[in-house]
């Protein structure tokens, strides 16, 4: 069975596209999620620091093998564990948006969809209000990484605008273009790219009104 984690906008987890209930653990989340993004071995030292660092680290590896336990309970063959490492199963059937969205602009083709498949799975900022306590770390890694996706995602925005006003399909490149200026209001070239993307279109006045 596929797990699924969608992490660009709200956290998601599904299996065989039915919702993961039960794990309500923040912490246990917030590891899953560091696992699959990142997608390489921790030790368990780096993992308890990552999620309790203010803690002693008796306490602190104390929580994490709790929060191991909790993630066994519901993903076990997912995981791979040890006395000393924590990872993600590499040969689990595991679906991560972030990875799509990463590999879409990186493979994109002549007819701009790699930057069509990134703007759909862009939902929202990397696991938009998610928030745990007592972890700063781990709390630097998500700004990070709300910073990186959602600079790709004005990227990508951008580029299949253009694409589309190139295309003339007007329609969808304004759609795009709003939404790119949802992701940064203040940038001017977004405007810009709405004012010309109105203009072609016929809508003069919408332009205007836009610049």
């Amino acid at each position: 069975k596929v797990l699924k984690l969608a992490l660009l906008g709200p956290l998601q987890l599904t299996i065989d596209d039915e919702p993961l209930i039960g794990l309500d653990s923040g912490k246990a989340r917030a590891l899953l999620c560091y696992l699959a993004v990142n997608g390489r071995t921790h030790s368990r030292h780096t993992l308890a620091n990552l999620l309790w660092g203010e803690l002693p680290e008796s306490d602190a590896r104390r929580n994490l093998r709790g929060v191991i336990l909790k993630l066994r309970q519901f993903l076990e063959p997912y995981l791979q564990i040890s006395h000393q490492t924590v990872a993600l199963n590499p040969d689990a059937p595991v679906w991560l948006d972030t990875a799509v969205f990463q590999s879409s602009l990186h493979t994109n083709a002549k007819d701009g969809t790699g930057w069509q498949t990134a703007v759909q799975l862009y939902r929202g900022e990397f696991l938009q209000e998610f928030y745990i306590r007592q972890a700063p770390d781990f709390d630097n890694w998500l700004q990070e990484q709300r910073t990186w996706f959602h600079n790709q995602a004005i990227t990508a925005h951008d580029a299949w605008a253009s694409h589309l006003q190139a295309q003339n399909s007007f329609d969808e490149g304004i759609r795009v273009a709003r939404q790119l200026l949802t992701l940064e209001p203040t940038r001017e070239a977004s405007h810009r790219l709405l004012m010309e993307l109105l203009a072609f279109s016929g809508q003069r006045t919408a332009a205007l009104r836009q610049f």
